[in-house]
């Protein structure tokens, strides 16, 4: 028995397995692409620190070779509750005082709170009386964790970030984690002595959603040659350059014209450089 090849069945089949064909190249073409960016070889990552250093900005980490990409979040502020707070802080027993919307202040005795815009929160305590002796860093660390616990905040998805020994004590910024990446802007900045905690400033995002698309952004070599045009940190030292979820409500249409009335928002990924003295820069850049 003969068999015959039915041309316009093949004809259609091998157009089709040409279609397929062409969609697998240009992934492996894409990642290849990808493979030999150049901005993340030895050479060019040498180049970046000595022109960096020509500007007296040292690098004093690793500098990250990955193709950087994240998914987007959406977030929103965690909202400041006036009465929560004064019974969180003083049992209740604070006198709130309201002269704008959305902005408060609490006081008892030596203490004070200030809040703005319901997202901004500016603790202060005033007292002299001495409770703690032969502080250190781990010592400092304790002491403002208990001091948010006991205030009902949640610190499993902070991590501290930062930490230095000032002339009267100790400065501390905890930072948010989701993933094991820092969310930008949401910290916890707490300033301490052996009196305890002195002054506290918050603002926090809370994650709503994780969207599944990857957003890719430059390079962190290519990145941090945007420093040179920042005079703020020549003389500084690199100490961290980590990939971050970040939020600024200016990106957003909807409050360019006025930032504060930011309730919630989505991320972008972004390059976060923590330099020796704690001074922080926040890289976006999108030009692969």
């Amino acid at each position: 028995m003969v068999s015959y090849v039915d041309w316009s069945k093949a004809k259609t089949i091998l157009i089709f397995a040409f279609i397929i064909t062409n969609i697998l190249l240009g992934f492996v073409l894409l990642s290849s692409e990808r493979q030999v960016e150049t901005t993340t070889k030895e050479g060019f990552i040498e180049d970046v620190t000595e022109i960096l250093k020509s500007k007296n900005i040292f690098i004093d980490t690793n500098i990250s070779r990955e193709i950087p990409s994240l998914s987007t979040l959406i977030v929103e502020y965690d909202f400041v509750d006036f009465t929560k707070v004064n019974n969180n802080f003083f049992q209740g027993n604070g006198t709130i005082e309201s002269k704008e919307q959305n902005t408060a202040e609490i006081f008892f005795e030596n203490e004070s709170i200030i809040v703005t815009n319901k997202k901004n929160l500016v603790y202060e305590n005033k007292k002299t009386t001495k409770e703690y002796k032969d502080l250190d860093e781990e010592k400092a660390k304790d002491i403002a964790l208990e001091f948010l616990q006991e205030r009902k905040y949640d610190t499993s998805d902070m991590v501290l970030s930062y930490i230095s020994l000032k002339e009267d004590g100790y400065y501390l910024e905890f930072s948010k984690l989701y993933k094991d990446r820092y969310l930008e802007k949401s910290s916890t900045i707490i300033e301490l002595d052996e009196t305890g905690v002195k002054r506290m400033e918050r603002t926090w995002l809370n994650i709503l959603e994780e969207r599944d698309t990857p957003i890719y952004i430059s390079t962190a070599p290519k990145s941090i040659l945007s420093l040179l045009s920042m005079k703020e940190v020549y003389g500084k030292t690199i100490k961290d350059i980590s990939l971050c979820y970040y939020f600024e409500p200016t990106d957003h249409n909807d409050y360019m014209k006025d930032p504060k009335e930011a309730k919630k928002g989505k991320t972008m990924p972004a390059w976060r450089v923590l330099f020796d003295d704690g001074y922080k820069v926040i890289i976006d850049n999108y030009n692969n």
